[in-house]
């Protein structure tokens, strides 16, 4: 589309009596309202705020979170970031408080007060493993579909 002379609005060719902006006669004077350069219209070093989406896959999701989940890592690797940081606050309070109580019912040097607690939660992060991994419209923190 061509601009208007006078105001530099974009008009069509069809306003070439009249510019409906800014109300100049014969806009389009002097100006080709045939072809427009394209070249002129685009600029290559534009810098855009648009990140390279990277895919997330439901397999690789469970890995994270049968073997690293009470870190959040499996979280993290899905870009929820905030609930990452949670879920690592949470699992360590949850262990911390689980060897206290087992070591208080059961004796201190017992190794079943300090490994179940470990264990109970791993069974926790694999099982929301299992749910990334089985359920197939799961979206990750970009809000694309997990693959």
């Amino acid at each position: 589309m061509p601009y208007c002379r006078s105001c530099g609005a974009r008009i069509t060719k069809f306003e070439k009596d009249m510019c409906p902006i800014c109300g100049a006669k014969n806009p389009l004077e002097g100006a080709s309202s045939d072809t427009i350069e394209v070249t002129s219209e685009l600029d290559i070093n534009e810098k855009t705020n648009r990140k390279i989406y990277k895919a997330h896959f439901r397999f690789d999701a469970f890995l994270w979170f049968s073997f690293l989940g009470f870190t959040g890592a499996g979280f993290f690797y899905l870009n929820f970031k905030k609930v990452g940081y949670i879920w690592l606050a949470a699992n360590l309070a949850f262990i911390g408080g689980l060897i206290a109580l087992f070591v208080t019912l059961l004796s201190p040097k017992s190794w079943i007060s300090y490994v179940a607690p470990i264990a109970l939660t791993y069974v926790i992060n694999m099982a929301i493993g299992v749910y990334y991994l089985v359920k197939k419209d799961v979206k990750d923190g970009n809000g694309e579909f997990i693959h």
